[in-house]
């Protein structure tokens, strides 16, 4: 897996439909969608169960406590699979093509230096 695409989310599920639809549009698929969701008390689970169900891209999502963004993303980074580390917060969209450009930089860069940001 190449890129995980990291989530931080409090209470925000009426944004996460506009965000799945944008990845779900992209051209490039190597990815997990890893969601850390902060102790939301709306239909954040739920929504994101119904994506989950839809089985067309590796989705994993957990549930804290509420603890803000900084530990939402420690804990995340913690889970990542992925080779990049690509945050994208649940207000956000992919422009079309942003991952297979992403991929692209990454792959003639990769063995040339330490990444720490693209």
């Amino acid at each position: 897996m190449i890129i995980t695409l990291f989530t931080p989310t409090y209470n925000r599920a009426h944004l996460l439909f506009r965000l799945y639809n944008s990845i779900l549009q992209q051209n490039f698929m190597d990815v997990e969608w890893l969601i850390v969701d902060d102790g939301s008390s709306d239909s954040t689970e739920n929504v994101i169960q119904s994506f989950i169900e839809e089985n067309k891209i590796i989705i994993h999502y957990f549930k804290k406590k509420n603890g803000g963004k900084h530990s939402a993303i420690n804990f995340g980074l913690q889970k990542a699979k992925g080779e990049l580390f690509f945050i994208i917060d649940s207000d956000d969209l992919l422009a079309d093509n942003a991952l297979k450009i992403v991929e692209k930089k990454y792959q003639s860069i990769k063995e040339d230096a330490k990444i720490c940001g693209i």
